[in-house]
């Protein structure tokens, strides 16, 4: 029987009173899931898991982590519970060397934890063992993704939320962004990802989610929505195309 680690129940949330962006999402992640949430600009998405990290204000539901309500926790504090939560803007120090960003992301850890967690991530992602005394500024897009990731993984996290992982980098980078979730999950992390590149995203993903106008619409497994008319309206605005008239049912 799976375990569900997240649970969002009937979220509400918003950046000003009285003015949500997500509109009662409710969505679950079960142990070892990739769990992708999609749906056209707009939607509330960076801003659902956003108010599940705490960095939006909730007004109205719940976010249980283990079965643990979690809804009223600051930001800060959210990663001692077992979230670790990738923006996808400003998710580095860049003026600070790799080995140093990861020696911050260190700092919840026991002194004596953090030398082993360092070489465990430098295994998991040689580009940085590589570029350890370079500057993050000066790492290639994928790199930089990389080291965000790792910053996140080092505290062993229960969940790793991520908000589009691949904007803005090259179909090389993207491709070695969704081959390293993809091996990240195979270690036991269990991911919730928002992400624009849905073919990419789905080829990945257990279970999807789309949201519209802040509420999720429609969901199902991963590897069948891509091709689910349901989605093509939702998501691209498409309408599944009906019989003429007259013509074959």
């Amino acid at each position: 029987m799976s375990q569900t680690v997240l649970d969002v129940r009937d979220l509400e949330a918003g950046y000003e009173p009285g003015v949500p962006i997500v509109r009662g999402a409710s969505i679950t992640v079960d142990k070892g899931e990739i769990v992708v949430v999609l749906g056209p600009n707009g939607a509330g998405k960076s801003s659902l898991i956003k108010a599940v990290a705490g960095l939006v204000p909730i007004s109205r539901g719940k976010v249980l982590l283990d079965g643990n309500d979690i809804t009223a926790a600051p930001a800060h504090t959210m990663v001692r519970l077992g979230l670790a939560f990738v923006p996808q803007t400003e998710n580095v120090f860049p003026l600070m060397s790799v080995e140093d960003n990861l020696k911050v992301a260190c700092g919840i850890l026991e002194r004596r934890e953090a030398p082993a967690r360092i070489a465990e991530m430098y295994a998991m992602f040689p580009d940085l063992a590589r570029q350890k005394r370079s500057a993050a500024g000066n790492l290639s897009g994928g790199q930089r993704q990389m080291l965000a990731v790792a910053r996140a993984l080092i505290i062993h996290p229960k969940v790793l939320v991520l908000d589009e992982p691949s904007a803005g980098l090259s179909p090389k980078f993207v491709s070695m962004v969704f081959e390293m979730l993809s091996a990240i999950r195979k270690s036991g992390v269990t991911i919730l990802l928002v992400e624009q590149n849905a073919k990419a995203a789905l080829a990945i993903g257990d279970r999807a989610y789309v949201l519209v106008e802040g509420k999720e619409r429609h969901e199902g497994v991963a590897s069948t929505l891509w091709d689910d008319p349901v989605v093509a309206e939702l998501y691209l605005g498409q309408r599944p195309l009906k019989p003429e008239a007259g013509g074959a049912a």
